[in-house]
């Protein structure tokens, strides 16, 4: 896995551990990243603290979920992970780990069984998205892409990656045209603040939940 330094300060930042550090002397760009989400599905509890990281190369983005998961084998209260996909894990936090004993898979499947313990029970997922980021390449641009996901149905949410502007546009568009309360207004306000005075930014509405992830212009790699 690549190593972070916090030498020297620049304007560009790298996503590491929930927070930015800077790189200078950085003089290339690769085409690719490959951003990890961690986060719980739907809205369980802490379904908001949904968060990203970013890594130059695929294996650097495998080796982090690979490592965590080692530590989830370890906690009593994981009680399933699984692999849905090459880009995808899943993972069964049950407060009693007793009842997934009991009602898996005798008595019902595993879905069933989520909801039926909502009350004690959360599905967290590690998700691998490839990034194209060629758009940063020669770009005298300001503004940064944004990767966008949606927390209910625990999918990316838009099938491109809008500049500032473009993220603002479209959110501001979709909360006037379903939600115009004040708490709707509020949300939407925070969120425009936070894509440009944050990494992050997240909005809560009715059936409106999604986050957004700042993607960052420079990663150091292993060179």
């Amino acid at each position: 896995m690549y190593v972070c330094t916090l030498s020297e300060q620049s304007e560009e930042s790298v996503h590491t551990d929930n927070t930015y550090q800077s790189f200078s002397n950085f003089n290339s760009i690769s085409m690719k990243q490959y951003a990890v989400i961690h986060g719980v599905c739907g809205l369980y509890e802490g379904y908001s603290d949904t968060t990203c990281e970013f890594f130059p190369k695929r294996g650097f983005a495998d080796k982090h979920i690979a490592q965590i998961l080692d530590d989830y084998r370890k906690d009593d209260m994981c009680v399933n992970i699984d692999h849905a996909s090459a880009d995808a894990v899943y993972v069964t936090m049950d407060r009693d780990p007793d009842n997934y004993k009991a009602c898996v898979p005798s008595d019902m499947d595993h879905d069933d069984y989520v909801a039926e313990h909502m009350d004690d029970v959360s599905v967290e997922v590690f998700q691998v998205i490839e990034l194209d980021v060629s758009r940063y390449e020669g770009s005298g641009t300001t503004e940064h892409m944004w990767l966008t996901w949606d927390q209910q149905d625990t999918c990316v949410a838009w099938d491109y990656y809008p500049l500032c502007m473009s993220l603002v546009a479209r959110v501001s568009s979709d909360v006037v045209d379903n939600d115009q309360s004040v708490h709707g207004l509020e949300q939407l306000g925070e969120f425009i603040s936070s894509v440009y005075y944050r990494n992050e930014a997240f909005i809560d509405i009715d059936d409106y939940t999604m986050h957004a992830f700042r993607i960052p212009k420079k990663l150091k790699t292993d060179e």
